[in-house]
C-alpha cells in the first residue's frame, strides 16, 4: 500500500451501481445464497403462488426479481438507477426469464395495473424525507391490488451502534471504508464510502441521491404510517430465515409485511 495519496470522485453510478452493486454483490456467493433467502421468506409470508404479480421496488441488480421469476411469478422490477436496471435486464433475458424492468423513483412512479404483490428489499425504504417516504406508501397502495400484500425492508433503529464507524472491509481493490454518522434529531443514518487502493488512489463518491441517508423508523411510527393509509395486519420481522421470527431489539434487519384489504 502506497504511503501517499490522491484522491478521485466517481459517479453515484459508478461507485453505487456498478461498483457495490454490480462488481461486488451480484457475483458474490453469500449475497446469492442470501437473496435466495429472502425470496424464500417474501414467498412464505406474502403467500406467493406461481402466476402471481409482483412489483420489486428499489429492485438494483435484479437478483430478486429475476428469482421470483424463475419461480413462475410475473416479476417487474424499478430502480432509480439506470446502469442497474440495463444489468438486470440483460441477466433476465440471459437466463431466458421474462422479468422486465424499468429506471424509476419509488417517491412518483405510477403503474397502469395494480401488482398482487409488492415488494421493498435491501432495507431501500426510508431515503426520502418524511413527506416523501410517505408518498412512497401511498404509491406503494395505489399500485397493490385489493386483496393483495406488501413487505417492505427499513433500517433497524435498535440496530444503529453496528453500523457507527469507521467500518472496513478487505477488497481484492483496496480497503472499503465506511464512516456511519447518526442524526438523533432527524433519526437518519448515512456517512460517506470511500474505496482506498494499493497504489494511494482514494475513491470518493461524488453526487449521491442517498447522501442524507436512510431514516430510521421505529415499529410504531411505521405501523401508524401504514394504518393511516388504509394497509392492515401489520407484521414485523427480524430476519431472513424460514420460519420468519418476531422483530427483536438486536435483530440485524427489520422486515414487515401488510395487507390492502378487498
Amino acid at each position: 500500500m502506497s504511503n501517499t495519496f490522491s484522491y478521485t470522485e466517481k459517479t453515484w453510478e459508478e461507485f453505487w451501481a456498478e461498483f457495490w452493486r454490480i462488481k461486488l454483490l451480484a457475483n458474490d456467493d453469500a449475497a446469492i445464497i442470501k437473496c435466495e433467502q429472502v425470496v424464500d421468506v417474501c414467498f412464505h409470508v406474502l403467500q406467493m403462488e406461481p402466476g402471481m404479480t409482483l412489483l420489486d421496488l428499489g429492485c438494483g441488480a435484479g437478483m430478486q426479481a429475476n428469482l421470483f421469476a424463475e419461480r413462475g411469478i410475473e416479476a417487474h422490477g424499478i430502480d432509480l438507477s439506470p446502469t442497474l436496471v440495463k444489468y438486470a435486464q440483460d441477466q433476465a433475458s440471459d437466463r431466458g426469464l421474462k422479468t422486465t424492468f424499468a429506471a424509476g423513483d419509488m417517491r412518483d412512479f405510477t403503474v397502469d395495473e395494480p401488482y398482487d404483490r409488492v415488494t421493498v428489499l435491501g432495507m431501500s425504504f426510508g431515503f426520502g424525507t418524511d413527506e416523501e417516504n410517505e408518498q412512497t406508501l401511498h404509491n406503494i397502495w395505489d399500485a397493490t391490488k385489493a386483496g393483495g400484500k406488501i413487505l417492505l425492508t427499513g433500517q433497524h433503529p435498535y440496530t444503529i451502534s453496528a453500523h457507527l464507524g469507521p467500518e472496513w472491509m478487505e477488497l481484492e481493490d483496496g480497503f472499503l471504508l465506511h464512516r456511519g454518522d447518526f442524526d438523533p434529531i432527524s433519526c437518519r443514518l448515512g456517512g460517506p464510502w470511500q474505496l482506498v487502493c494499493p497504489d494511494g488512489t482514494v475513491v470518493l463518491e461524488g453526487e449521491n441521491p442517498e447522501a442524507d441517508g436512510i431514516r430510521c423508523y421505529s415499529v410504531p411510527e411505521l405501523r401508524k404510517l401504514l394504518t393511516d393509509i388504509g394497509f392492515t395486519n401489520v407484521e414485523f420481522y427480524g430476519t431472513w430465515f424460514l420460519p420468519p421470527s418476531e422483530l427483536q431489539w438486536f435483530s440485524m434487519e427489520l422486515i414487515l409485511s401488510a395487507d390492502k384489504p378487498k
